[in-house]
Order: C-alpha cells, then structure tokens, then sequence
C-alpha cells in the first residue's frame, strides 16, 4: 500500500519522500513512519537477527510490544522523527530522531540483516540530518556499542566533524549536522556511485526477458540474436504467437530462473501485473518500448511501479539499450547494432534514437553505448553521465535533450565530467526545464542564450545541429585533442584551399603558414609527406587534409594512405575526401582511437575542430578559485526574511532595505534622494555640499544614448535650477506630461567619478537557480543583446571572462588612447553580486544599473530588488532521484 492510499497524519511532511538509489544501484522509496505503518513495522522486526536487535538495543529483544510499536509509530515530525526505507510492501529499514535538547538529538537506526551494506544507514543519516536542520537542530548524538564498527563507521564516514567518547562500555559519538563542503562532498560521491552501479545493472545484463505482441518480441529477439548478445533470452508472447531462436515462457512469472532486464512492448494500462512479475524474478530494469498510445499521465504510473520495486525504469516511448563491450553486446533495440566504439550516445524519445542511430551508422562511428529513456519516467541524462564518467570505455558523451528534468544537478555532474571526457549537448537552451522544489511564485525561466552559456560556463560543447554533434564526436573519439588555435591546411585544390582560409578565419582559428597546396593529381604519397611534416613541426597544432578526385579511381588511395599514419602525432588529423565513391562502411570492425576522422565537407571539420580547441583551452585553464568575502550573510537574511514576513508574495525592496542588503555583502549603494521640486532639490544638493547629479528615472526616458535625462557636476543653485528647466523640456517634448514627475519621481545623488556605466544583474531561475549577467548600461544590452551569463559559484576566472567576453570589452579597458576603468573593482562587484543571490534564494532578481566603472573605483548608483517566497535552499543536501 502507498502512503497516497494511508491516513495521513496531522502534519505529516509529503516533502519529505523520496525515491533513492542505493550503493549497488538498486531503488527504494524513503518515507515518514505513520502509525499505518505498524504491521509493517512488526513484519520487519521479525526478519531482522537477533544479533542485528542487540546491536540496536544493547540487550536481547525479540519482539516488539504494543507499547513499543505505537511509540515507533506515532511520532510528531518536529521533535521526534522517523524515516523508513521500503522495497515493494515491505520496510527495509528505519531510522530516527529524538530531540533531546532545543539544539541536539539523539539518533538511531535499524537495517534488515538482508539489505545491510546496501548504504541504507548512510542515505538515511543524510535524510534525517536535512529533515533535523528543518525543525533547528544543529548536532546528532548516538550511542553505539564498540562492536557495532558498521555504524560506527557510518558516521565516521557521514563528513562531519565527529568526537566519541566511551562511558560504561558504550561508544558515544556526536556530530554536528550543518553541512560542510566535507560531508556535501562525501553525499556527491556516494550519489555519483549510487547512480552510476544503477544504469551499469541496466546496460550489463546476463539474463533478459522480451515481453509483447508475438511478432514485435520476434524482431527484438533477432535484433538481439543478430548483435551477439551474450546472456540468457527468454521470450514472453502475450498473444501466444510462437517466437524462434530462444527459450520461450507463457509467462514472465513462469520464466526459468532469475532476470536482470525485461524488455516490455505493453500498454501501461497492462504494466502493473508485468513490473510486479518481473520485480519478484529479481529484475533490475524494465524498458518500456515505444509503439503503443501513452499520456503524460502513464509516465507517473510508469515510475511509481519501478520505484515501488526497486527497478529502474526506461519509457514509455523508450527506443531501448545498447552496450556494444565484446562481454555484452547487447542490443535491446529494434533497430542494428553500430559499431563498438568510445562514443557514448544519450536521448530521450525514440523517433530521435532512430534518427541518432542511423547518422552513427552511416557515418561509421563506434558507440559504446546508447541509452534512449523516453519521456524521463526515471532514468535521467544524468544517471547516465554518472555511469559514463566510470566507464572507461566511453570517451566522448553526447546528448541530445528535450528536457532537463534537475539542471542544477545537471551542470554540477557536467562541470565534473567535462574536466575528463568531453561532452556535447545539443540545444540545452530550447528544452523544457521543470521548477525546483520549493518555488511557489515570482519566478522565470531564463532566456535560451543564458543557458546556453552556463553550460558553456561548464565546458559542455553546445551544437544546434545533430550533425555537428557527431562531426565534433569523429575527431574526439579518434585523435588527441589540440593544443592550441595554429591550423594547417592540406589541399590540391586552389578553390577549396581560399574557402578553406576563409571558413578557418571565421570560427576563430589561425592558420600556421601558407596553406599547403599540392598539385591537382598529387599522389597518396605527397599528401602522407605534407601530413608528416605538418605533425612533426611544433607550430602547428591541427591539420585539416583535404583531397579532390573526380575521377574514377577517386580518393580511396588518399584514405588508405593518410589512416596509416593518423595514429603517429600527439594533434589531430582530420581527412576531408571530395570523390563520387560511398564511403566505406566497416560494420564489423571496432571504433579505435588512432583512426582517420573521415568528412565529405571541409567546413564540417574546421567547425568540429574549432569547438574541440575551445574546449581544450578551457580544460587546460586554470579554472580559478572563488573568493573569500566573509559577508554578513545573517543581516541580508533578516532584512529578507522581515519582508516576506508581512507580504508572503513578495515585493520590491525599498531603497533602504536594498542598501542594508547590498551593505552586507561589501556592496556600497551611492545614496538617492527622491525630490519633488526644484526648492526640495535645492535643499537636498546644500545639504550634500554640492557636486550632484540630478536624474529623471522613468523607464521611458533611462538609457537614453543622449543621456538628457542626467545633468552632472551640478555646482551651485543656478546649475541646478537650469538642469530642472531642462527636464522639464524633456517632459514636454516627447509628450509625457507637463510636469517634471511624469518621467519618474526625480532623484538627486552625489556625483561618482566619470567611467562607463554598467548594469550588474541576478535573477533566480526556476530551474537553474541565480544566473548572473552584465552588460554596458542601455542600447548594447537592451537592444543589441551583448549580455554575458555565468552562474555560481563565480571562480576568478569566471568573472574575467564575463568582462572580456563582451563585445563592448574594448570600452573597458580603453579606446582611443583612454586608459581604460578599474577592470578589479568590477569582477569583484560579480563577485559580491554572485554570493549574494547563490545566498538568498528569496531574491528573485537584483539589478543594480547604473554602476559606473572609473578609472580607480566602482560605483554603485542605483538598485531594485525583487523578493519571492522561495526555500532557504535549492538543492537538498540528501540524496534523491
């Protein structure tokens, strides 16, 4: 029974469940214990040993009494907490704690004897510790006897800082609970082995059950037949059409045997009975392949069955799997099997597996696996990443993406992966993205070139084209990566060698010398001289052979010749063959590192390389470190949190509220004063001791390129009151009104030092979290877009290239024999800016405009912040699916 179906207690946290994945890649729901749950709880205690029961209890204690159970049972979810572990209707385990103090409390677990070393006590502490931090506790404490080292070294493990002590023979240990980048990290790793066990029991099965219409478990058979598969099949007909080639079984229940995989080709409509037959023949995996109706609806129906009983679940609409390592050779899809080879292959709907597949195959390209979930039921792209970064045979990840189902997980595994193998992801800017937990209004989603950029940000290569995905895969999985932006360019023929040049100059790479043009009937010979002497000279980095024959012996010469030595440089390679032979197809033979990357259009492989040698730079680089602000992080909270307070929905913060907030992130705002009338703007101006500036700040007339909406170095009473004349004009002239305060309630400000005026922004995204942009202040970012995005945490290398990657950078660093402004003061203005909402979740968006860079300050002189009714943390610090 779900708990969907029990009575609910009164504040039971709903928030609270998850599904989890444990060390050996298995699934279990964790949950809060109601008082349903006592047969449950009963059943448990009796598998559990009796050595298991004196560990937890320090005294024999065979069974539970009545007393004992309503206690376990009924508890209130704030000072006394209890979660569960369940695999189908059964509890696997259970852990608890009891609030001793107002800080502290005391916790306990139990784990069933046959899912011991499963991880269940390590996901449980972490769940416990975030549901503690909810209800104000900082610090556990737990007495355990010193026999019981598996505990023991449960929390040993857990991150924290832990002290122990013995008193009458009992181990006591106590921990704070306030995660720390130790225990954050150890929860990555343990997740990242977790996820990365899960999808290699998916992709290395010995037993597979085929399930469905007699002639669709046919064609999967032969296609699995056909690729090698080295495990046991058993065919399941569910209309009784006899199947060849395997072992057949009325039933998955009536299977020989135990099963690893089930393959089902079934309504969901039908899927309750298969999944809980296949789950009870011990099944890690079900793909529910495409070809019957499904609805939005039918993926929950699909998770809720696998994670109920432990399974990980691909569909509906799923195309399937393929593992093509010489052990496996598996092809659970109807479609061939591709080469084996190093490129790991993701998507999600099937109609884009097939169109995946078929360019794989007919550009010759060696997979080492290819993974097609479906609609996202539960298997992520970034299950698979997980078990890519372990998987040593894969060396180049690609993904195609139609929606990002966790992204801030997402560009956390990627910015980890990218740093080993490289990774290309078409279109992340133009999926879907679901909210995080804990949004309930206020938010957006960020423009498509944000994302596009964050990921970028990450290392991740991203194409808006499937053929450039695999043209950039070619070269990857084959030759070494380059090492720096000198191309050389290899050709017989004159009118390709200028098109070369010219695509070459337009994605941003140098060609190392004159190109290199052979005669039009050069020999294999003269091609492989060219190659040679282009991979010994150390001032080349890349080389690009193109070769022309229209005749009939065409270029195959050209391609024996050139594969023979692409294998002898630490550079890439690459061969471009413009002939009317089609091209060689070697279906049997395996993908290897050393080949000649092969493309029939020069542009394709200068793009590809182009985009490997911005990658192998940002590898290369150093990635900087985040600074140290030590901001006073308590004041910013409290002025946020006293906002939301009286208007639950959020608003914008006024000026005061904004400069106490930015003040405590070392953010010094430049005073407003908002005036009325000339007489109140001359008592404001004598009060500031003169040199003001006086502003109109409706959103009509901010920006202007002729800034008639600003008057500066305002000395005396007469500059003033001819600064309100002017205004007043302006009012006039574009018909807004007939009074100053139509273009926006006027401000005067102490002047700032002359410089170039900046708008510095953060907005939560609903998906992403804080993304931070900059850009000039009017026309260039409002009309023309040169905005740049980074994410946090902001490195020092990531807030240098946010100034140098706008078009406008020259302004900043000096035009015309200016000197330039103080480049410091704005990347650590980012800085500031970045923390502050990685921080605050709450706000929704900062913008801080104009912030005037000069040659030897930054300031601060205008900001709106918006609050939104977000949780005080994005991303759980406890493992989840």
């Amino acid at each position: 029974m779900s708990v969907s179906q029990l009575e609910l207690p009164p504040g039971y946290p709903r928030e609270w469940e998850a599904d989890v994945v444990l060390t050996d890649g298995g699934v279990a729901r964790l949950r809060p214990i109601v008082p349903a749950d006592a047969e449950k709880l009963i059943a448990f205690y009796e598998r559990v040993s009796p050595e298991s029961k004196y560990l937890r209890f320090f005294a024999p204690y065979p069974r539970l009494s009545n007393r004992d159970v309503k206690r376990f049972t009924e508890v209130d979810y704030v000072d006394r907490v209890a979660l569960i572990l369940t695999l189908g209707d059964e509890m696997i385990g259970v852990g608890r704690f009891d609030r001793t103090e107002d800080d502290r409390a005391e916790v306990a677990f139990l784990i069933e004897d046959a899912h011991q070393g499963r991880g269940i006590a390590q996901l449980l502490l972490e769940h416990l510790a975030e549901a503690a931090r909810e209800r104000g506790i900082v610090g556990f404490v737990a007495e355990v006897l010193p026999e019981n080292r598996r505990m023991a070294q449960v929390f040993a493990d857990a991150g924290y800082r832990v002290s122990k002590g013995i008193e009458d023979g009992v181990l006591s240990v106590e921990f704070p609970i306030l995660p720390t980048d130790t225990s954050v990290g150890v929860m990555e790793r343990r997740e990242h082995r977790a996820e990365s066990a899960s999808v290699h029991r998916l992709l290395h099965p010995e037993r597979v059950v085929v399930y469905g219409g007699g002639r669709r478990v046919q064609g999967m058979v032969n296609a699995m037949l056909r690729a090698g598969y080295r495990g046991d099949i058993t065919a399941v007909s569910s209309d009784q059409a006899p199947v060849a080639g395997v072992r057949t079984a009325s039933s998955i229940a009536t299977a020989p045997g135990r099963l690893d995989l089930a393959i089902l080709s079934v309504p969901t409509s039908q899927l309750g009975g298969v999944v809980i037959d296949a789950a009870h023949k011990g099944a890690h995996g079900i793909v529910v392949l495409t070809g019957t109706d499904y609805s939005p609806h039918d993926n929950h129906t699909v998770v809720n069955l696998a994670r109920a009983y432990g399974i990980r679940a691909l569909g509906p609409d799923a195309l399937g799997l393929i593992n093509t390592h010489s052990e496996v050779e598996l092809n659970s899809t109807p479609g061939p099997m591709p080469r084996q080879g190093s490129v790991g292959l993701f998507c999600q709907s099937a109609a884009v597996g097939v169109a995946l597949l078929n360019r794989a195959l007919r550009q010759d390209l060696g997979l080492s696996s290819f993974i097609s979930t479906g609609d996202y039921a539960d298997v992520t792209g970034n299950d698979v990443m997980q078990y890519w970064e372990d998987d040593e045979t894969t060396r180049v990840c690609l993904l195609s993406l139609d929606s990002i189902g966790n992204p801030r997980k997402f560009s956390r595994i990627t910015r980890r992966l990218t740093r080993r193998k490289p990774v290309v992801v078409i279109e992340p800017g133009r999926t879907s993205r679901s909210s995080h937990s804990g949004v309930r209004s206020g938010l957006a989603h960020a423009p498509d070139e944000a994302v596009d950029a964050l990921f970028r940000q990450a290392g991740v290569m991203v194409v808006h084209r499937r053929g450039a995905m695999f043209d950039i895969a070619k070269i990857a999985a084959r030759q070494p990566l380059p090492r720096g932006s000198q191309i050389r360019l290899i050709t017989n023929s004159f009118t390709l060698c200028q098109q070369m040049v010219h695509t070459t100059t337009s994605v941003g790479l140098l060609t190392d010398a004159q190109p290199v043009l052979l005669r039009s009937e050069a020999s294999p010979e003269e091609f492989v001289a060219a190659a040679r002497a282009a991979l010994a000279d150390p001032s080349c980095d890349s080389i690009v052979c193109a070769a022309v024959n229209v005749y009939e012996e065409g270029t195959e010469d050209v391609i024996d010749a050139l594969d023979a030595i692409a294998a002898e440089g630490d550079k890439p390679l690459v061969g471009v063959f413009l002939d009317f032979h089609l091209p060689t197809v070697h279906e049997d033979e395996a993908d290897r590192p050393g080949q000649l990357p092969r493309f029939d259009a020069p542009a394709d492989a200068i793009h590809a390389l182009a985009a490997l040698t911005a990658y192998a730079h940002w590898r290369e680089r150093d990635p900087g470190a985040v600074p140290l602000l030590d901001p006073d992080i308590l004041r910013a909270k409290r002025v946020v949190h006293r906002v939301l307070s009286g208007h639950p929905q959020g608003r914008e913060l006024t000026d005061e509220e904004s400069a106490e907030v930015l003040a405590a992130y070392g953010i010094p705002l430049v005073r407003r004063y908002p005036v009325a009338s000339l007489e109140e703007a001359t008592a404001v101006a004598d009060h500031l001791g003169w040199n003001v500036a006086l502003k109109a700040t409706a959103a009509t007339v901010r920006g202007r390129p002729d800034q008639a909406n600003v008057h500066r170095s305002l000395a005396d009473a007469d500059d003033l009151a001819h600064a309100w004349s002017e205004l007043d004009s302006l009012v006039r002239e574009l018909g807004l009104g007939d009074r100053v305060g139509a273009v926006g309630e006027p401000v005067v400000q102490v002047m700032a030092p002359p410089g170039v005026a900046l708008v510095v922004t953060s907005r939560e995204d609903a998906a992403f979290g804080p993304l931070i942009s900059m850009g000039l202040e009017g026309i260039p970012t409002e009309l023309l877009g040169d905005t740049v995005y980074r994410v946090p945490p902001l490195t020092t290398t990531d807030a240098a290239a946010m100034v140098r990657d706008l078009k406008a950078a020259p302004t900043l660093f000096g035009r015309h024999g200016s000197p330039g402004v103080h480049i410091g003061g704005i990347e650590d203005l980012l800085h500031r800016v970045a923390q502050l909402a990685d921080d605050l979740p709450q706000l929704a968006s900062v913008s801080l405009s104009p912030c005037v860079a000069s040659l030897n300050a930054m300031s601060v002189l205008g900001a709106r912040i918006f609050t939104a009714p977000t949780d005080d943390r994005r991303d759980p610090m406890a493992r989840t699916l």
